[in-house]
């Protein structure tokens, strides 16, 4: 009887050592960061899909993991803002992942807070420029930004899956077709006409971007010869090519000062009147001399 005790005893012994060991192993494997797998998941603010978002986290984000639920959620800590949340866990990775990035193939790119050239800029892309897309609409894709984790849109068109070259001599496209590049002194006009349309390249039968009024204030970016520059209309963010003489450097304060469209038609030279002869009085014609 004895003997068959001390088995039980060691059996017991054995089964909790084997418990504690997984247990031990499961949560060692649970320390540490893992990488977000989806384009855009969502860090909750309780493990419920019906929480507030606390904040977003995009593909191969790092989170710092710290501690697992029975009902399957864990609480993650973002390492690009540093907030903790809660995520199912079929969501990340334990191998780092690397995304697929884009580069910005112009000399200066807006990035909006909204997919419209007429929304005011939220900060300026350079050339070579690395971004991730998190989203599409139209032709928009929605991006965030490598260097500073900024996020907002730009036209699709803009980005290349090759990085560039070299830095200052970007690929042309529609939009850097003959362009100068800009100086580092920012020159700043006022639009002198009463209707003046921003296009989207150099060219009257292009998309127009842009209608701008008289004496509105825009910042010369570059230009296209000597007849077209580009310019950004610093209320909305909005850039566009116009004609250069539509533009001073002082705001227009009288009406003859505006530019016009329409020639001025020259008057025909009204042709010289013959004058008639005037009738002679009867009464101051004398008699000849007899």
């Amino acid at each position: 009887m004895l003997r068959y005790f001390k088995a039980y005893i060691w059996v017991v012994i054995f089964q909790t050592l084997t418990v504690l060991l997984y247990s031990c192993t499961t949560h060692q494997e649970k320390k540490g960061f893992y990488y977000s797998i989806p384009t855009v998941s969502y860090l909750r603010e309780c493990p419920a899909y019906d929480c507030q978002v606390v904040t977003e986290i995009y593909n191969a984000d790092k989170v710092k993991f710290i501690e697992k639920l029975d009902t399957g959620w864990w609480q993650v800590q973002s390492s690009r803002d540093q907030k903790i949340g809660w995520i199912q866990p079929e969501l990340l990775s334990d191998n780092p992942i690397i995304p697929q990035n884009y580069y910005v193939t112009v000399e200066e790119l807006p990035l909006r807070s909204s997919p419209s050239s007429d929304i005011v800029s939220r900060k300026m892309l350079s050339h070579g420029d690395e971004v991730q897309k998190l989203g599409e609409k139209d032709d928009w894709w929605r991006v965030i930004v490598e260097k500073d984790k900024a996020i907002g849109w730009i036209p699709a068109k803009m980005v290349s899956e090759t990085q560039p070259k070299q830095r200052g001599e970007p690929p042309k496209t529609d939009e850097a077709i003959s362009e100068t590049p800009p100086s580092s002194k920012i020159s700043y006009y006022f639009v002198a006409s009463d209707n003046v349309k921003l296009y989207l390249i150099p060219s009257l039968s292009s998309q127009i971007v842009k209608v701008l009024k008289l004496n509105d204030k825009v910042a010369k970016i570059s230009e296209s010869g000597t007849t077209w520059i580009k310019v950004r209309y610093l209320n909305t963010g909005a850039e566009g090519w116009a004609a250069a003489r539509y533009f001073k450097n002082s705001p227009v304060t009288d009406k003859n000062q505006i530019v016009t469209n329409k020639k001025k038609l020259r008057k025909k030279a009204s042709s010289p009147k013959q004058k008639t002869p005037r009738p002679l009085d009867s009464q101051s014609l004398e008699p000849e001399g007899m």
